[in-house]
This record gives C-alpha cells, structure tokens and sequence, in this order.
C-alpha cells in the first residue's frame, strides 16, 4: 500500500511539473537587477534577445537598486516560484551582504540558472590625482588617512568589499562613500567629489580613453586583457586581493526544476551566439558560463570565504 501511495505521489509530480513546463511561458520573464542603470544591467540585456528567440516570451530588466543591492534581492525573493520573476546580480549581495546585517533572504533562498560573466575588476582614480600609480595611491593614503574617499555601487556590493580588502591588505585607510549604482559612481569620480572606486572595466573605458579617468591596477590573477599596462594587486604587487567578479542569473527558491533547466539551457545556447560574445567583449566583458552545478558550488565557496573574512577582528566593525 505505501509503495503504490508512492508511486502515485511520483506520478502525481510528473504530470503536475510536465503541465507546468507546458504551460510556460505564457508571458514576459521579469529580470530585476539590484543595481542602478548603466552598469552591469547591460550584461544580461545583451543576453535576453537570444534566449526570447528559444523561450518565445520577451524579457523585461528592471533595475531595482537600493541597499547595496539587497532590496532588488529581497524583492525577487518574496516573489512568486513561478518563473516569471527572475534575479541578475553580482554574488555579494548573496554571499557578503548576509554575513553584515539581518536581511530577509538567505543564499538558500535562491536556485542558480547560470552564471553569465566573470570579469577582473579595476582600480580607478580620477585623472587629476595626486596619485599616478597604484604605489603612489598607497603611498599617499598611508600618509594621509581617510583623505582618499572611495566611492562605491553601496555597502555590502562587490566594488565595496574589495575595497575593504584592499585597506586590509595595504595597511590604508579610505573614507567610504557609497551610491546606487555604477552611473553615480563615474559621475562622483568626474565632479571629483569622490577619488577612487573598483569595478568593472566597461563602466570606465571610455572616460579612461578620453583620459578622464586612470586606471591604477587590476584585481584579477594577471592584468586585465583591457588594461594590460595596468599591474595585477597579486601578481604584480603582491597583495592578496583577487576579485573575478561574476555576475549571473537565479531563480528564487521553489520553481520547478523543469523551468530551470529550460532556463539553464536557453542561457547556454545564448551565450555561443557569436554575437553575443562579440558583444560582450567590445563591452570589456569576460563571458564565464556556468551551469546551474557549478554556479552553486562557486557561491558556496564565496559564501564560506566571506564568513570566515567576516569572522575576523578587522571586519567586524562592517556589521550592522
């Protein structure tokens, strides 16, 4: 009696997830991005025309900043497990945010589609500096604490965090000064009201081109293939500060794992397109796809790496 009770709750699942699937999508995938426009919004807009070709629905990016990302976050976790509501973001909010204050999502609370970029971050200073190079800025900041204000996307973000690593690291200390996204950010750096900020290159290559801004350093194992003049922290000055950024998209907790997978698939098969790639290099853009495996084990391992950092005396005054 309990095996055919069993075997009708199996078969019972099948059909209910194999309707689902066939009824899906029946209308537009909401993409929110925790992060204000023109900044890492436009990796998964460059994603979405390919996988609306394969899905058959249109995709709708919607940036929600806030809270160094985490109202974005929080909002696709209290949506519905339906797959229509979906989550792009960088892994700090999942992985560093929780560790700083209460919030209302966990990293459990999320299912990994894929991973979509994983891009070396840069050092950036405005062009007017006092400080031509990454030796110079930490000399100048050893001798004058707190004057260098570091602009970031907000506290808990990725462009924050690295920064915090690299005062640690540096023996430095910068006056924080957080924003809503990437946009503010360059301004802040252009009407000088801020000096310094780490993040993707592609917020900054054309005001660096135009020699508005200077690129100090890189934070990835080697220099940045868009900045090879620039020194890797690690490689070059021997700083422990490696940060290859991925940015990739999630689902909340709960939505059949048919849709995952079709999702999964269609941000694969998107990511060959050759003009996806063209795309995203030209935007000085590194294309890392990882599967929904892969992308869980990688947050898994941010996630301990950065409560063991949180653990230490250094960063305990981080947490609200």
């Amino acid at each position: 009696m309990k095996r055919s009770f069993t075997a009708f709750l199996a078969a019972t699942w099948i059909v209910f997830s194999g309707a689902a699937l066939a009824a899906w999508p029946e209308r537009p995938i909401r993409i929110i991005v925790p992060y204000g426009p023109g900044g890492s919004d436009a990796q998964i807009r460059l994603v979405t025309p390919n996988m609306q070709k394969i899905l058959g629905q249109p995709f709708v990016v919607e940036n929600r900043a806030g809270g160094g990302a985490t109202i974005g976050t929080a909002a696709v976790r209290a949506s519905a497990p339906d797959g229509y509501t979906l989550l792009y973001t960088g892994t700090a909010p999942l992985t560093v945010a929780p560790h700083m204050r209460p919030l209302s999502y966990k990293l459990e609370d999320f299912q990994p589609i894929g991973n979509v970029t994983g891009t070396a971050l840069i050092v950036v200073a405005r062009a007017d500096a006092p400080y031509k190079t990454i030796g110079e800025l930490i000399e100048y900041a050893k001798a004058n604490p707190t004057r260098v204000n570091f602009a970031s996307n907000g506290v808990g973000t990725t462009t924050h965090i690295v920064g915090e690593v690299l005062q640690l690291q540096a023996g430095i200390k910068f006056t924080h000064v957080p924003h809503t996204g990437l946009a503010q950010v360059v301004g802040a750096l252009l009407n000088q009201s801020s000096d310094l900020v780490i993040g993707i290159p592609g917020s900054f290559m054309s005001q660096i081109n135009a020699g508005k801004l200077r690129a100090l350093a890189s934070t990835g194992n080697s220099r940045s293939p868009f900045l090879p003049a620039a020194p890797s922290l690690k490689a070059d000055l021997g700083l422990d500060v490696i940060e290859e950024t991925k940015f990739g998209l999630l689902a909340p907790k709960g939505v059949p794992a048919e849709i995952i997978d079709a999702l999964a698939k269609a941000l694969q098969s998107s990511m060959k397109d050759e003009d996806f790639v063209s795309k995203m290099r030209n935007s000085f853009i590194t294309p890392h796809y990882l599967n929904p495996r892969e992308f869980a084990a990688e947050l898994e391992k941010e996630n301990k790496y950065w409560q063991a950092m949180f653990a230490r005396p250094e960063f305990k005054s981080l947490k609200e």
